[in-house]
């Protein structure tokens, strides 16, 4: 009682907690660097695609900060493929926009361990209601199909020095591999890689992040002695340009 409506006045949420303590301890230190991104607009020269999990926090695990990265999640990371039937517009949206007017120089689809989406995907039955949920995970059924079976983490894309955990950490690995090629399909995309450059033009990379080590790996541009896709990891001594 007393309190005006659509102010706190007792229990304040979490999320109003969090944005109390950013005000406090965060927004004095990073006033200036946003004020200037205000003024100048933003100019991220990444692109980064991954999945809507609250355990993948973007910012944390490429030591990026504001103006650095334009983000774009989903359940599944994924990157429908063009096409008014199979496509989706936000996602091709955001890609479009991020290549044609950020001009951004690299594009990464990360994945990680544990993906709800995935393993929803190994567990899916035929029929049923089409949900919203059911119905976007349509966009994983070619990692689904290109994922070998059985429980051994034999054969498909692996970690370097060791294979798969089990069929989910498999899906979750082809997955990446598979949105790389749906991306590739987006005019935005094709051109700018097809246009190169001096300057070496459009980079595509595949990330997988494991929760539980807290490590990341980066898909190799070079395939395995059996052809599959090698996710190496990334250690504390490499050095990016």
């Amino acid at each position: 009682a007393g309190g005006r409506e659509g102010t706190i006045t007792s229990s304040p949420t979490d999320l109003a907690r969090g944005i109390s303590a950013f005000q406090r301890n965060t927004a004095p230190h990073v006033r200036g660097e946003l004020a200037r991104l205000a003024r100048e607009g933003q100019q991220p020269s990444q692109l980064f695609l991954t999945c809507a999990d609250s355990r993948v926090v973007t910012s944390m695990i490429t030591s990026s900060g504001p103006g650095d990265l334009f983000v774009v999640r989903n359940v599944g990371n994924f990157v429908p493929p063009p096409g008014e039937e199979s496509g989706d517009d936000s996602v091709a949206a955001a890609i479009e926009y991020a290549v044609d007017v950020l001009k951004v120089r690299s594009i990464t689809v990360c994945g990680h361990s544990g993906c709800g989406a995935m393993q929803a995907l190994l567990g899916t039955e035929p029929g049923g209601a089409q949900t919203p949920l059911k119905r976007w995970l349509r966009h994983g059924l070619p990692s689904l199909a290109r994922t070998p079976g059985g429980g051994d983490g034999a054969g498909g894309p692996r970690l370097a020095g060791r294979a798969a955990a089990d069929t989910a950490e498999r899906l979750c690995l082809a997955n990446v591999v598979q949105q790389l090629e749906h991306l590739r399909a987006h005019e935005s995309v094709s051109r700018a890689l097809a246009a190169g450059g001096a300057d070496g033009g459009l980079e595509l990379h595949g990330m997988y992040f494991h929760v539980g080590e807290a490590q990341a790996y980066l898909l190799a541009e070079e395939a395995g002695e059996d052809g599959e896709a090698v996710f190496r990891r990334v250690l504390e001594t490499d050095l990016t340009a």
